[in-house]
């Protein structure tokens, strides 16, 4: 960490929007030599879960469902809302169960990632599965409507290197806690 930096301190902070999915804040904040900023905004999500997960056979699990945040079919890794109450790893368990109806395995909780550290409070886990396979139905939240695939490696960075795969979020994690998959291919 650096030693010559500091934090901003914030003066006051008015809340803009309050909801369940969503809270903005202004807030008046002092730099540290001394300047004000008087409308900065800040942002707060629910933390949610990414889920690497494979199966058995050691394929990917994949989700298309539609986005409305891009108004489009998104093809992503399993992830969902962390419920409160409930650690990243439960989270996990529960929404590859929920959305895609896979389950058992090893699961390895990996990391915790801000979301987007310039103005959001949210965080997002990464947790790994692998060995999992089909178990039950799925139970889909009333905005999901959602498409299970398995992909291998080799699909999944293609789809990644030609946009399919878009989530940045996603990418990010893949290839960071994917690396030791990664290697050797092309």
């Amino acid at each position: 960490m650096s030693k010559n930096l500091k934090p901003w301190k914030t003066i006051s902070s008015k809340s803009l929007l309050d909801t369940r999915f969503l809270k903005v804040d202004q807030e008046v904040c002092e730099l540290p030599n001394g300047k004000i900023i008087p409308d900065f905004y800040t942002l707060w999500q629910p933390d949610w879960v990414l889920i690497l997960a494979q199966t058995k056979s050691g394929e990917w699990i994949m989700e298309h469902q539609y986005r409305h945040g891009t108004g489009k079919i998104s093809l992503e890794f399993p992830a969902g809302i962390v419920d409160a109450g409930e650690s990243p790893l439960e989270a996990a368990k529960r929404e590859l169960q929920e959305e895609c109806a896979y389950g058992g395995g090893s699961w390895e909780y990996l990391a915790e990632l801000p979301m987007n550290p310039d103005r959001h409070r949210g965080r997002f886990f990464v947790v790994r599965a692998t060995g999992v396979e089909r178990q039950g139905q799925t139970h889909f939240d009333m905005s999901e409507e959602i498409e299970t695939l398995l992909y291998s490696t080799e699909t999944v960075i293609s789809k990644m290197r030609s946009g399919e795969i878009h989530h940045p979020h996603q990418i990010a994690a893949f290839a960071l806690y994917g690396v030791d998959l990664l290697q050797g291919i092309q």
